[in-house]
């Protein structure tokens, strides 16, 4: 049995979204048994599922709500959500829990997972929180028994926002898996308790669902070939920190057996983004808007290029024809346009006469050479 826990400390970053849609994705598309484990006090996944789907298909949804003790210590959460486990594994392939994390809850939870998926958007205040969040847990991700695979989902993604996606995911000093970004849209929020994002009508909607489902799909295959997968002997290994002291050894032992190098996994995308990862839902080529004008672009520089070729050839000809002896026609002369007296600077009849005795003076001037330049001087003047 597969276990996805989607949580973070931030609301509003689109968990309960994901939780269902996500629900949806495994159980009509995967064809998996799907049972979705609300841990949220307010229910909103649950409700989703519940309003939407049909009562009693082949692939509806299991649903099943837990009420987080808030007594008993905090083992007593991790023993709770052990039985739960226990309880649904005979008929259950894949368990999608929707969770918003608080200080009462242990980081001992996170390895009753198989994936831990932290939303989060795309903005400095929303990362800060997330940073932090997952550098508080950072141990578990890096432990040396059995341990969950950390997937950051960037959600509520503006279209303006998509090439930040992968700058702000620097901000993060360790390893992780980096699903494509789950776009905003005000449909999404009106598909609420109404339709599957799935099956939603706003094709771009679905598409970047679908990209981010797929990613998951593709973290558990990545998770299951660095882990293994999850049996009796690895639950063996997962005994619970009774201790303060126990729980200070184990998170020394993360530390030590943490990797100095980051490694960042981006799954999902196509492979066509493998050079430049522009759009993580498509590419350039597969949007019609874009082929138009690329068509257009490669039209005009063809017209372009044929110019340049029909004027190389003619220039070609020309220099032949002057090498047998032809001289190249002469361009034809053109027009000047006559002398233009600007509005001010006297009439055009004070113009003309001015002109005429500037023309009289060089005319005299060039007449007689022999004087010297103070005596042309003194003409002038006289």
């Amino acid at each position: 049995m597969i276990r996805i826990l989607i949580t973070n400390q931030k609301g509003g970053v689109g968990k309960s979204t994901i939780s269902a849609n996500l629900s949806r994705y495994f159980a009509s598309i995967r064809k998996l048994r799907t049972t979705l484990l609300d841990f949220d006090s307010q229910g909103s996944s649950t409700r989703w599922v519940k309003e939407v789907q049909k009562e009693n298909a082949p692939d509806a949804i299991r649903v099943e709500q837990f009420q987080v003790p808030k007594t008993g210590g905090f083992n007593r959460v991790v023993i709770e959500s052990r039985r739960v486990m226990r309880r649904l594994e005979p008929d259950t392939d894949i368990v999608i829990a929707d969770l918003t994390w608080n200080d009462f809850l242990n980081s001992e939870l996170l390895f009753e997972f198989d994936l831990v998926v932290l939303p989060t958007a795309v903005s400095d205040v929303e990362l800060i929180t997330t940073v932090e969040f997952a550098k508080r847990h950072q141990w578990v991700f890096e432990s040396t028994r059995y341990h969950p695979t950390l997937v950051i989902v960037p959600s509520r993604v503006r279209t303006d926002q998509t090439s930040a996606v992968h700058r702000y995911s620097e901000e993060f000093p360790f390893s992780f898996v980096l699903t494509p970004p789950i776009l905003d849209s005000i449909d999404a929020r009106r598909a609420f308790a109404k339709q599957f994002l799935v099956r939603h009508r706003n094709n771009r909607l679905q598409a970047s669902f679908m990209s981010f489902s797929r990613a998951i799909d593709q973290s558990i295959e990545l998770h299951h070939a660095k882990n293994g997968k999850r049996d009796k002997a690895t639950e063996a290994q997962n005994p619970l920190l009774h201790s303060f002291l126990k729980y200070r050894v184990e998170i020394s032992k993360a530390e030590r057996n943490a990797s100095a190098e980051k490694t960042v996994i981006r799954a999902g995308y196509p492979s066509t983004l493998a050079a430049s990862a522009r759009n993580p839902l498509r590419s350039r080529e597969d949007k019609p808007w874009l082929r138009h004008a690329l068509k257009k672009e490669e039209e005009q520089q063809q017209s372009v290029a044929a110019v340049s070729n029909s004027d190389t050839s003619q220039g070609q000809a020309q220099d032949s024809l002057q090498v047998a002896g032809f001289r190249k026609p002469k361009p034809p002369l053109a027009l000047v346009p006559k002398a233009y007296a600007a509005p001010g600077f006297g009439s055009s009849a004070g113009g003309a006469t001015t002109s005429a005795a500037s023309r009289s003076n060089s005319s005299s001037q060039q007449d007689r050479p022999g004087e010297s330049p103070g005596h042309q001087t003194q003409a002038s003047e006289a």
